[in-house]
């Protein structure tokens, strides 16, 4: 039996409910899957069923329930036999239901089928009926209910699985689950790791009796948001519960406080869909949030009465949670019960500046040295302000791409000229290099479009005869504007306000004159109620946003709508009073129309057929619809069609059986039920994107391999699909196939025959072994069999493949029977991920002792120093295992030893190079396309941060990387198990340094 754990405190907020009958499986199943759990850094609750005294659930598993975002009910033979169960199980799936679908239920069929669960059989029905002689007919009808609805979920059966191997794949999903959205940050940041410690400190992480605040304050484009994104990143694995809410001051301006409460109890998992005001959006946060641990961050906040609303109070959040607030405004802020933190943001090092500055003006680390001086001079004048930084270096590239030094020596000039506290004048001076159309898309960003996509915005730009595509790569070539993920537009605060400034100057010069832009919802409220629009005109109105609105389909506003004759753009996304798609046939020119996300939506009008020019059509995670009309099919001008839904909501029951005649479709996304797809999807000859994910399908039709054109076909979660059809092999286009997780077990030959296949995904499959004609293939780079559990073998063939393969390391120690037959397979291979450090420092250390028996052979002495590796290995290992504030003193003064060691190993045992043998290429960047582990903050840096190889991992995912180039092997142990990561260097190259880092 395994030692019995700490039970985590109350304050503790949990991640995971693990429910169970206790004489069924607590002894064995559910022991190992709980600590599987909790050596995973999982917060789990598990309940002792046995201590339990009286007729009601608990204060503590309620706040459990209510904390945790999975639910894992594993059902056994007696669980319906215990009204503790079924209490608990009634109330994961009404928190489930209530949670807006940030919750999911994962139930686990120990030794029961999914037809016990649904009452099908007698093994539940009788425990039911007993139930009944003592309990109210609405309380077991309760139960009923809850089981029913477990039992619809598709779940995990144990089958013949050992108790440990399962453990494991299903740790690995609860990870994925858990993962948190992290805040981007761009490309080209300088990374302050110092500024991002004494964040952390001031934070003290390590005090969980109370709710603290720390005010970042100081001027605008110092770098505040970046700081408090950086460390948002860094810990958000370490709370139940994160929110990073953006520009509150612009938000609440623009769209009311009301907008940010929903988003922050959304975020943070809370059913919000019922406020109606700010007051009762405040009586929610302080009421919902009191046991939960949770850390958020407030951008941009301007006064005490914001705060006040989203974070007033320290009683509002649970112990140990972190408040982080970002503001150009000294004064501190009052927190009620909660200590205050001061951090005044700093502008950058000289040094700092200098990089950055470098970064956008050369595209390089370090300033050319005939433009050394100059570089300087304008990281002086700059002050080291980030943002000063990225637009002054940006608008002087083109310069020194011509060499044009008359050009720098103005702009420096007049940036003297301007007092280094009027940072939008100096600002200005790149928006006045602009020409008139970026100017004035510039302006429309500033006003209307940060943080919205940018395809309604080139819409209406286009409908005003601008080429929007070019003057976007204008500004974000002069770091004016942002693209995050190429998709939504960003700007920093200086620069919005810079861009409104500007629009309000020019309204004031001519009184006259109409406001040309108007972004203040207060403004456009008066202007609609009191008339004072005199220009707008509906038919000629191009993009209609109507998302998140309380309208439905008997709106009186739509007779207007079918008056727009240019409308291009329909946005209803997420407006949940729609049960029936508007008849919109009178917008002949609509091009987009947009339904995702509305819950209640049962039907599309037929009338949609008629929309001749619509090219995108989406409504995807729409719960309660279940069909598509075949008046669909008549749309010949679509190009994009989104009928998805993620988790386990009702999906659309079939496909018209005349879609073939979609002759321009692109993309199909689509979620279905258990149905046949029609023969005519072979017919869609422009189809390049075919994503079935979550699809009950049982087959494929052979007719697929009439897809000519498609490039990419995702099968993923497609459980129900065993194989696949052998026309496949027709698709010669086809550059990635995706199969994770479905019920395939074996790939046909005719996937040999796809001439441009670079990926094939397999992740989580029962597959049993690799064909060989894999290592035929030549342009494979990338062949992903994470977790594939019953893999027997990797082929000799597979030497063919010459990117990257990622295998469990169940999988790679059955294909490696020698240590040189393990040299001889990994050598036309870049990267090798394996999953355990401690399982692989077990097989590594046992497989060299296995040597001792060997004849003696020229290189075999290196076995002997490498048995004094893995002594100092094991040492390690049990040290990155150890929180640093449990370390005892004497042993942390043992680790510059331990490094002299291991440097002195590495030097001393590199390989020596031929005369005129090149040294080995840096390794490529590394894919991090499969699910990962809960992932960890590394605060680890090399000393030589410019050098690849000397370079910090922190790659979750894996734990020991041998790389074999011709000439050297490279041993890399990655961040695992701990927060910890160790330094990596090739033994082909001088170790300096090996260092060891902690997260507090």
């Amino acid at each position: 039996m395994a030692p019995k754990r700490k039970r985590t405190s109350p304050a503790t907020s949990y991640q995971v409910f693990l429910s169970f009958r206790g004489p069924d499986t607590r002894q064995g199943f559910t022991d190992v899957l709980y600590h599987a759990l909790v050596d995973a850094e999982i917060r789990v609750f598990r309940d002792n069923e046995e201590i339990r005294k009286g007729e009601y659930i608990g204060d503590e598993i309620l706040r459990a329930i209510e904390d945790s975002r999975i639910f894992v009910p594993i059902f056994s033979s007696t669980y319906a036999s215990s009204k503790w169960c079924l209490i608990e199980l009634a109330k994961m799936v009404e928190s489930k239901e209530g949670s807006s679908g940030s919750k999911r239920i994962l139930p686990i069929f120990y030794d029961v089928s999914v037809d016990d669960v649904k009452l099908k059989t007698e093994l539940y029905t009788k425990a039911l009926s007993i139930h009944r002689e003592k309990f109210s007919t609405d309380i077991v009808h309760q139960w009923e209910e809850a089981l029913r609805e477990a039992g619809k979920i598709k779940g995990w059966e144990l089958k013949d699985k050992g108790h440990a191997e399962f453990a494991k794949a299903f740790v690995r999903k609860v990870s994925v689950e858990l993962k948190v959205n992290k805040q981007y940050v761009t490309r080209s940041l300088v990374e302050r790791i110092d500024e991002q410690d004494a964040l952390i400190s001031l934070l003290h992480l390590k005090s969980s009796h109370d709710v603290r605040l720390v005010w970042i304050h100081g001027m605008g484009g110092i770098g505040k948001t970046t700081l408090a994104k950086a460390v948002f990143n860094r810990l958000c694995d370490h709370f139940g519960g994160c929110c990073f809410l953006l520009d509150v001051l612009e938000t609440t301006k623009r769209k009311g406080i009301d907008h940010l409460q929903r988003q922050l109890l959304q975020d943070l998992g809370v059913k919000s869909a019922d406020i109606s005001d700010e007051n009762d959006g405040i009586q929610i946060i302080s009421t919902q949030l009191q046991d939960r641990k949770v850390l958020v961050v407030l951008d941009d906040v301007h006064d005490q009465e914001q705060i006040g609303k989203l974070a007033g109070e320290a009683g509002w959040f649970g112990k140990g949670s972190r408040i982080i607030i970002t503001s150009r405004n000294k004064n501190v802020p009052v927190f009620e019960g909660g200590r205050v933190e001061i951090l005044e943001a700093e502008s950058m090092k000289f040094e700092e500046s200098l990089l950055l500055f470098s970064r956008h003006a050369f595209g390089k680390e370090n300033p050319p040295e005939d433009f050394r001086g100059l570089s300087e001079k304008v990281v002086r004048i700059t002050g080291g302000l980030p943002l000063s930084l990225e637009v002054v270096g940006s608008q002087l590239r083109t310069s020194y791409e011509h060499r044009d030094r008359v050009h720098w020596n103005h702009i420096i000039g007049s940036l003297q000229k301007i007092p280094a506290r009027k940072v939008q004048d100096r600002l200005k001076i790149s928006y006045d290099a602009l020409d008139c159309e970026a100017k004035k898309i510039f302006l429309d960003i500033a006003c209307f479009f940060i943080n919205e996509e940018k395809t309604k915005a080139i819409y209406m730009w286009q409908s005003c005869g601008f080429k929007p595509y070019l003057a976007v790569k204008e500004l974000v070539d002069a770091s004016l504007i942002k693209l995050a993920d190429d998709k939504k537009f960003s700007m920093h605060d200086q620069l919005r306000d810079l861009g409104r400034k500007i629009v309000c100057d020019e309204r004031l010069k001519d009184l006259g004159k109409p406001c040309s832009r108007i972004w203040m919802h207060e403004d456009a409220l008066k202007v609609v109620r009191e008339e004072e629009g005199t220009n707008l005109y509906l038919k000629n109105l191009v993009v209609l946003d109507l998302s998140e609105s309380s309208i439905s389909e008997t709106w009186t506003g739509w007779r207007h709508i079918r008056m727009c004759k240019e409308l291009k753009v329909l946005d209803l996304k997420r407006c949940n009073h729609l049960t029936k798609m508007p008849d919109v046939s009178m917008c002949t020119k609509l091009e987009r129309l947009i339904l995702e996300g509305c819950s209640h939506l049962v039907e599309i009008d037929h009338s949609v057929g008629k929309l001749k020019c619509l090219k995108y059509l989406n409504t995807g995670d729409c719960p309660s619809l279940r069909k598509i009309p075949r008046e669909v099919c008549c749309l010949d001008g679509l190009e994009d069609m989104v009928l998805t839904t993620e988790g386990y909501f009702q999906k659309i029951l079939k496909l018209p059986d005349s879609i073939g005649r979609l002759s321009r479709l692109q993309r199909l996304r689509v979620s279905l039920g258990r149905t046949v797809l029609p023969s005519s999807l072979g017919r869609l000859k422009s189809l390049t994107m075919l994503v079935l994910s979550r699809s009950e399908i049982a087959e494929l039709p052979e007719s697929i391999g009439g897809l000519e054109q498609l490039e990419f076909l995702s099968l993923f979660f497609c459980k129900e699909l065993k194989k696949l059809p052998n026309s496949i092999g027709n698709l010669k286009l086809l550059v990635e196939l995706n199969i994770s997780e479905s019920g395939i077990v074996q790939l046909p030959d005719a996937v040999g025959n796809l001439p441009e296949l670079k990926v094939i995904d397999m992740r989580g499959c029962d597959i049993r072994r690799l064909p060989d004609f894999l290592g035929n293939m030549e342009k494979l780079e990338r062949l992903d069999v994470y977790d594939c559990e019953y893999l027997q073998d990797i082929p000799s063939a597979i030497k063919g493949i010459t990117s990257s393969l990622k295998v469990s390391s169940s999988a790679w120690e059955k294909s490696c029977e020698s240590y040189w037959e393990m040299k001889r397979r990994i050598k036309a291979l870049k990267d090798l991920y394996l999953q355990d450090l401690n399982e692989m420092y077990q097989k590594f250390a046992t497989k060299v002792q296995q040597y001792d028996s060997l004849p003696q052979q020229p290189k075999l002495e290196q076995l002997e120093k490498l048995k004094i590796f893995t002594v100092m290995l094991e040492r390690l290992i049990a040290m990155l295992q150890v929180p640093k504030s449990e370390i005892h003193p004497g042993l942390k003064e043992k680790l510059p030893s331990y490094e002299k060691q291991i440097v002195q190993f590495l030097n001393s045992n590199r390989p020596r190079r031929q005369q005129g043998q090149l040294p080995p290429h840096h390794m490529p960047s590394r894919h991090r396309d499969h699910p990962s582990s809960a992932s960890h903050p590394s605060t680890a840096r090399g000393k030589d941060d410019t050098n690849p190889q000397a370079s910090l991992s922190s790659d979750p995912d894996a734990a020991f990387l041998p790389y074999r180039s011709d000439d050297f092997l490279h041993f890399e142990m990655r961040h695992c198990l701990s927060s910890s990561p160790l330094s990596t260097a090739p033994l082909g190259t001088s170790v300096e340094h090996l260092h060891f880092n902690f997260l507090y």
